[in-house]
């Protein structure tokens, strides 16, 4: 019983249980990291030769085919994929065929990565809300708000490497936040594999690494952490940053080289280059908008939970939580500010603003920090708002999660009409609907209803979680107060870390 009472508990089952029902088709981008999985634990090889035909997402170098995108992802995805593998007994990814839109060790593979991660994410927040001062179930909101009611939804249910990604970053903060819990040491050097690691699955989040051991050097300045944590810092951080290198000389001959300078698709050869290998320009002012509000793309349209950040952030400064404060905004700003530099900047076929995927976890940390400083009216409206951004991404995650940047309006142009039966519009490649457990496991059944009211698929998955979130409600308790370093009341993890 002791378990069914934490809040992150019942965040992990809730989220993971949720991913487990979606099985997306594959797009380019999923399929670029998937073919290096698959080359390393069936042949022991990063080349893609013979998996070429699976995505355009993909580098040429010396006639050879290889992955375009950083190792990070792939590599973590080799052990849930050799898992299921084995103890399913899953064929080899067959080579020299044409493309497939789905293999049934992507979902697996899929699942045991980016919904894994998203799930950790969200127990995370769950533990750092608490700590910030919210009771059992705002802390439940929170982590469910960011599992369920944002595009991390989306994107926990497709093999990109954003989720990986954020519960890196979330993750070496939440080490260093949080270091008077003991064992500094380990921690610092752990909190610095995981800096450095989130840039070797996506290099354009490099900056927020950098601002994570800026962190660091801040506390140890202000006397609050001692010198030794820089050095187990550098340490772990360089473990990943050898990872990349040698990666980079097994695949290109050269630790300085790498599959982004290499594309065999001419249109992303225009933006990424040996020179800029993010394909990075000047900020594009006009984008602030479409990026922030708007059914193209917009932050708080798809996130409407996150307007909470606002006010959580000036909560934070009045509180004297500057570490939380500063972290978590300079983390959204940098992410922010790449995206606006980026030409791509719409992410293509997407779920709303995809590059901004890293920062959603770091926006619910003052989201966090409103809900412990309001009351209830303050828990009502966020329970609005995440009720409104859940049904808009289960919305989205019915038909496939996959909107292409061409649509003015995803909501309104592509996903309600799919949902209400309308034609197909002639470039979608795959069903109506998402693949899905309900669907694969009473397909006949299914078939024998009408186009219009298919939909009723995923009614068991809307019922299991709110009657999970409900039981959930209610066996969680407020567990008993703590004394000495592991005290979780507010600013009580900023004390000088204990050996």
């Amino acid at each position: 019983m002791g378990m069914l009472r934490r809040p992150e508990a019942w965040v992990f089952v809730i989220l993971l249980g949720s991913y487990a029902f979606f099985w997306h088709a594959r797009d380019w981008n999923s399929a670029s990291r998937l073919m290096l999985t698959y080359s390393i634990v069936d042949r022991g090889t990063v080349l893609l030769d013979g998996l070429d035909q699976q995505t355009g997402d993909i580098a040429k170098f010396h006639g050879r085919y290889y992955s375009d995108k950083l190792p990070g992802y792939s590599l973590l995805a080799t052990l849930p994929y050799a898992l299921a593998k084995t103890g399913l007994g899953l064929p080899p990814h067959p080579r020299n065929v044409a493309g497939l839109a789905y293999w049934p060790a992507d979902y697996w593979t899929t699942l045991g990565t980016s919904g894994l991660f998203s799930a950790l994410s969200g127990v995370l927040l769950t533990i750092l809300a608490r700590d910030l001062g919210c009771g059992p179930r705002r802390s439940l909101l929170v982590g469910l708000s960011y599992g369920l009611a944002t595009p991390a939804y989306a994107y926990a249910t497709m093999s990109h490497g954003h989720q990986a990604t954020a519960f890196a970053l979330l993750a070496s903060f939440a080490l260093l936040w949080r270091e008077g819990q003991g064992r500094p040491a380990l921690r610092a050097f752990f909190a610095g594999v995981l800096a450095a690691y989130a840039a070797v699955i996506e290099l354009q989040v490099g900056p927020v690494s950098a601002i994570l051991g800026f962190y660091l050097l801040a506390l140890v300045l202000a006397r609050k952490r001692k010198p030794a944590r820089l050095g187990e810092f550098a340490v772990g951080a360089s473990l990943p940053t050898l990872l990349l290198l040698g990666y980079n000389v097994l695949a290109f001959g050269s630790p300085w080289d790498m599959g982004y300078f290499h594309h065999a698709t001419d249109a992303f050869q225009k933006v990424h280059s040996a020179e800029n290998p993010l394909g990075l320009r000047g900020f594009a002012g006009a984008h602030v908008i479409p990026l922030l509000w708007g059914g193209y793309r917009g932050l708080f349209f798809y996130a409407p939970i996150l307007i909470f950040a606002i006010p959580g952030w000036i909560v934070l400064a009045n509180r004297r939580e500057w570490g939380m404060a500063v972290v978590s905004a300079a983390t959204a700003l940098a992410i922010f500010l790449v995206n606006l530099s980026y030409p791509e900047w719409t992410g293509g076929w997407s779920t709303g603003p995809r590059l901004l995927v890293p920062l959603f976890p770091f926006a619910m940390l003052p989201v966090a920090a409103t809900l412990a400083a309001g009351g209830v009216l303050t828990t009502w409206i966020a329970v609005g708002l995440a009720l409104a951004g859940g049904v808009l991404m289960l919305l989205f995650q019915g038909i496939g999660a996959h909107v292409p940047q061409f649509i003015a309006d995803p909501l309104l142009d592509v996903v309600l009409p799919l949902w209400s039966g309308a034609d197909l519009p002639p470039w979608w490649v795959s069903g109506r609907f998402a693949r899905n457990l309900v669907g694969l496991l009473m397909p006949g059944r299914l078939a024998q209803l009408p186009e219009r009211w298919q939909g009723l698929q995923f009614a068991p998955l809307v019922v299991a979680q709110i009657l999970a979130i409900l039981g959930a409600s209610r066996l969680t308790r407020r567990p008993p107060t703590l004394k000495g370093p592991a005290d979780p009341r507010p600013g009580s993890n900023l004390g000088v870390d204990q050996e």
